[in-house]
């Protein structure tokens, strides 16, 4: 089973982000598990969401304490993220516009703020980056352009999903591993 931990801040998209990974693995023939985080969250305050992905049922109903992958959707939030614990041998996926380094640990950045600002994915708020990281994280896991196209326009059927598929494509192909 992999498990996963999102860290971000409230208001980048997290919780669906990690729905998206959780149905991904669904439309990939296997299980997908999204368990968001929520306690006196507001937006701009740290938040976390934790996702798991198995071939078979998956049994566990709790946050992923010490996860294979950390995916982190601000770069100011990579040493905390750390902190949080991650398996030896685990990966980070950072939103970043440059390489990232997390001493002991595989790392893979993209800039899904550029990505997202480039693709019109705008808020009063800001970007949003979570379909890009998805997009990125497609990549990363190996999953296929047609499961992060499905998954896409499951969620948002319409113009719309192919505005998101166009920014999830772009991270797919822009994401690099680091070291």
């Amino acid at each position: 089973m992999l498990e996963m931990r999102i860290n971000g801040y409230g208001g980048q998209g997290s919780v669906t982000l990690a729905h998206l990974l959780a149905e991904a693995a669904l439309v990939n023939g296997k299980k997908g598990q999204a368990l968001p985080f929520f306690g006196v969250e507001r937006r701009g305050a740290h938040v976390r969401a934790s996702v798991r992905i198995s071939p078979d049922a998956i049994h566990a109903y709790s946050r992923c304490e010490e996860p294979d992958m950390v995916i982190v959707m601000s770069e100011k939030l990579a040493a905390a993220a750390r902190a949080e614990g991650i398996k030896a041998g685990g990966t980070f996926v950072i939103n970043a516009p440059h390489a990232v380094t997390v001493d002991g640990y595989a790392a893979w950045h993209v800039d899904a703020d550029a990505i997202a600002t480039g693709a019109g994915l705008l808020s009063a708020n800001g970007p949003f980056i979570n379909v890009p990281l998805f997009g990125a994280l497609c990549k990363v896991l190996g999953l296929s352009e047609s499961v992060l196209e499905k998954t896409l326009l499951g969620k948002w059927p319409g113009s719309r999903g192919e505005q998101n598929v166009k920014a999830a494509k772009a991270a797919y192909a822009a994401v690099r591993k680091d070291n």
